[in-house]
């Protein structure tokens, strides 16, 4: 049987994603709570299809995993 390889982006990679979803995610939560007094009213309607490609793609991380 042939033994693997360790890579060492794959390695990175790995890390990156863990604490981006460690991290990241409750971070986004806390944002998402907030972001009417952190960003100025101008700004908040352009950000509503961000904020929400965001969360999409979190939820299809979840759900895939």
């Amino acid at each position: 049987m042939a033994k693997k390889v360790y890579k060492i982006g794959t390695g990175i990679w790995k890390s990156i994603k863990n604490t981006l979803i460690v991290w990241g995610i409750p971070t986004l939560v806390l944002f998402i709570d907030n972001w009417t007094e952190i960003i100025p009213v101008d700004y908040q309607k352009a950000l509503i299809p961000v904020i929400g490609l965001i969360a999409y793609f979190v939820k299809n991380y979840i759900q895939n995993k």
